[in-house]
């Protein structure tokens, strides 16, 4: 019976743990799309509220101008991930803002920012900002 118990907490545990940082896997997993430079496919794998809010040729065009001049990425690391139930100008939802600590080719320091919207069912991107 303890084997029992303890295998299930083994499972609840490991259930949490990895519903928690699948976040932060979408997260760079969308990064690397638009490390890449597949600025349109970044805009097609994003949650349709980011869709709603911005055409595919603006966000297209918005990348070229912002993320291209910084070059290749360097080094990235996450430094701060935080849930939320609600955003400035967003349906009421699950929310994730995580931030990354980047360096890149021709930026030597940067803060990336890229907010998660899990209203869709999984984590999707509906925000990404660079300072």
């Amino acid at each position: 019976m303890k084997k029992l118990i303890l295998i299930l907490s083994l499972c609840c545990f490991s259930f949490v743990w990895a519903n928690e940082f699948s976040g932060s896997i979408v997260a760079k997993q969308w990064l690397k799309i638009v490390d890449a430079g597949q600025y349109i496919e970044s805009w097609q794998k994003s949650d349709s509220f980011f869709k709603s809010q911005l055409s595919q040729t603006k966000w297209n065009t918005a990348l070229k101008g912002v993320r291209s001049p910084l070059g290749h990425v360097i080094s990235r690391e996450e430094v701060s991930e935080k849930a939320y139930t609600s955003l400035p100008g967003a349906p009421d939802g699950e929310y994730l803002v995580i931030q990354f600590q980047t360096e890149f080719q021709n930026k030597k320091l940067a803060i990336e920012t890229l907010t998660l919207s899990k209203n869709s069912g999984q984590w999707l991107p509906i925000g990404y900002f660079i300072k």
